[in-house]
């Protein structure tokens, strides 16, 4: 049976850019960001903090973690700024008990921050970038999951949440140090899911395709959106929104799965 997958309008609801606000369903949670200054990190700060949640927002760029924050404040949140180097084990861990003292606690882990660099094969691949990657990819998760572990022991719904990638399922076979980064932390999300379910400590991952933020280079995003069932980039709001359910009691029945939000993309094999 074939199916034929007909392409919407390439805008996103405007129901969901507005980041309307729900319930607050986590209110006197406390939850971390990484990434948190800008795209679709900034997006996770600010809807967690309209659902109730006191946030951390860390980004190895102080300015532009302030202005997250500033706005979570704007609209009637609370939230700090932490700048941070992720990578750096020790200060990694200083920044999960800074977060702890200063806002009493962590549920919510958010694992967003990331890079990548130009797409090339396995000869053009620079040793530098690829240690980069894994170093923002891997290593930063290990250690701020591990940091954070005491804390999340202590709390009522403790959450763990991986910003993936769908080409850490499905390698495109060019850009190594990126797909086999996020192919490793996808390892590390069912690694520490199955270590910790007895302990009720939850642990997913949501792999979107391309985000609509500055990340995604301006040439690439029309062939990118041809290529897309649902016709266009998915927005850095629509992945807040799963971040949000995940972070949520609605999904207390949930850990150690990768969760696709990608418009159809692996239904047709891109």
């Amino acid at each position: 049976m074939s199916i034929t997958l007909k392409k919407p309008a390439r805008l996103a609801p405007a129901s969901v850019l507005a980041l309307a606000p729900e319930a607050r369903s986590l209110n006197c949670r406390v939850a971390l960001v990484t990434g948190a200054g800008r795209g679709a990190g900034r997006a996770h700060a600010r809807l967690l903090a309209r659902r109730g949640a006191a946030v951390a927002v860390v980004d190895i760029d102080e300015d532009v973690a302030r202005a997250t924050a500033a706005e979570i404040a704007e609209e009637g949140g609370h939230a700090i700024a932490l700048a941070c180097d992720i990578t750096n084990r020790a200060l990694a861990e200083r920044c999960v008990a800074q977060v702890a003292e200063q806002l009493g606690g962590l549920d919510i882990l958010v694992h967003n921050a990331g890079l990548i660099y130009s797409m090339t094969g396995l000869e053009a691949t620079d040793d530098g970038n690829f240690d980069r990657l894994l170093a923002i990819n891997v290593n930063a998760p290990l250690y701020l999951t591990r940091a954070a572990l005491a804390h999340l022991r202590r709390s009522p719904a403790p959450r763990v949440i991986f910003i993936n990638s769908q080409w850490g399922q499905v390698p495109d076979g060019h850009s190594y140090g990126y797909m086999v980064s996020k192919s490793a932390q996808l390892g590390l999300m069912k690694t520490l899911a199955k270590e910790f379910v007895g302990e009720g400590i939850l642990v997913n991952a949501i792999t979107p395709g391309a985000i609509l933020t500055r990340m995604v280079p301006e040439e690439y995003i029309e062939a990118e959106q041809a290529a897309i069932p649902l016709g266009r980039l998915v927005h850095p709001e629509e992945i807040a929104a799963v971040v949000a359910f995940l972070a949520s009691d609605e999904a207390a029945f949930i850990t150690g799965q990768a969760i696709p939000v990608n418009g159809g993309a692996l239904v047709v094999g891109i």
